[in-house]
C-alpha cells in the first residue's frame, strides 16, 4: 500500500502542475536614463597640422586635458557632461556632440521608444585642424515602475573620422554631402532579460539613425554642414515560460505508473 499512495501523490501533483495559471503580464515598464560624454582621460583627438594623435588627460577644460576638447553641460553621471566641443572654424562651429537623456514609458510588447537623442553638430573645418579621433559615451538605464530595477550601466566607445572637405569625397559617401564624416560604435548594451511570475521579459537596445544620419551595422554616416540628429532606443518584448503542455503532463503520469506498478509487483 505505500508504493500505491505514493503513486497517487504523483498523479495529484502532475495534474495539480497542469492546472496552474500564468500571472498577468505586465502592460508597461516607466524607465529614466542618465548620459554624459565622458571626460575621464579616455578620450583622443587628432591633430592634423602635426599628424598625431593627443590623449585627453582628465577634465572638462581644454587647458586641463591639453587635447582641444571642451566638455560642459549638465553631469547626469560621474565624469560625464552633456556637451563636447572641438575645433570651431571662425563662423562656423564648434564642432561637437550633444546628449539628451529621456525618461517615459515602455509598452510591452509596443515597439521602439526614444531613451536619449545624440545631435552631431557637424562643420567643414580647415586644415590643419584639431577633430575628435575616439570618446566615450556613459550611459545607465533604470526601471523606475511598477518596481525598482537598475541602473544598468553601459559605455558606447565611439570612434570619429573627419574627412577631406575637398578634392572628392572617400566612398560610400551614402548622405552625399561634402563630404560624409563617420562614427564606429561599439559596447551599444546587451539585452536585459528579467523573468517575473513565469513571464520572461526582454529589454533591447539599438540605435536609430535620424535626420543626417545613416546607420550601417556599425558604422554612422553623418553628412557634413548640419545638425544631424541619433537615437537611443529601447523597446521590451514579453513571452510566457514554456512549460510542459497537459498531452505531455499525462504521458509523464503514465510513465510513472508503469515504473510504480512495476515495482509494487515485485
Amino acid at each position: 500500500m505505500k508504493s500505491k499512495k505514493t503513486l497517487l501523490a504523483t498523479v495529484g501533483g502532475l495534474a495539480l502542475l497542469s492546472g496552474s495559471a500564468q500571472a498577468a503580464l505586465i502592460g508597461a515598464f516607466d524607465f529614466d536614463t542618465a548620459s554624459g560624454w565622458l571626460a575621464d582621460g579616455t578620450a583622443v583627438t587628432y591633430d592634423s597640422g602635426a599628424n598625431a594623435n593627443l590623449n585627453c588627460a582628465a577634465g572638462a577644460l581644454p587647458g586641463a586635458n591639453g587635447c582641444g576638447l571642451t566638455f560642459s553641460g549638465l553631469q547626469e553621471i560621474t565624469d560625464g557632461h552633456t556637451t563636447v566641443n572641438w575645433f570651431s572654424n571662425g563662423g562656423q562651429g564648434p564642432s561637437g556632440l550633444d546628449i539628451q537623456s529621456n525618461s517615459g514609458t515602455l509598452v510591452t510588447n509596443g515597439g521602439w521608444f526614444d531613451t536619449g537623442v545624440i545631435t552631431h553638430r557637424n562643420f567643414s573645418l580647415p586644415s590643419p585642424a584639431t577633430t575628435l579621433r575616439n570618446l566615450n559615451l556613459g550611459s545607465e538605464f533604470s526601471i523606475t515602475s511598477p518596481f525598482a530595477f537598475g541602473p544598468a550601466v553601459g559605455a558606447f566607445n565611439i570612434g570619429f573620422t573627419e574627412t577631406p572637405n575637398q578634392g572628392g569625397c572617400p566612398a560610400p559617401n551614402p548622405l552625399g554631402s561634402a563630404c560624409d564624416d563617420f562614427f564606429s560604435i561599439s559596447g551599444i548594451p546587451l539585452p536585459i532579460v528579467v523573468e517575473i511570475d513565469g513571464i520572461v521579459y526582454t529589454f533591447t537596445f539599438r540605435l536609430q539613425g535620424g535626420e543626417g544620419f545613416i546607420v550601417d551595422d556599425n558604422t554612422l554616416y553623418t553628412r557634413e554642414g548640419g545638425q544631424n540628429t541619433l537615437f537611443v532606443q529601447a523597446m521590451v518584448t514579453a513571452r510566457e515560460v514554456q512549460v510542459p503542455e497537459p498531452a505531455t503532463l499525462g504521458i509523464l503520469g503514465l510513465g510513472l505508473l508503469l515504473l510504480n506498478r512495476r515495482k509494487f509487483i515485485k
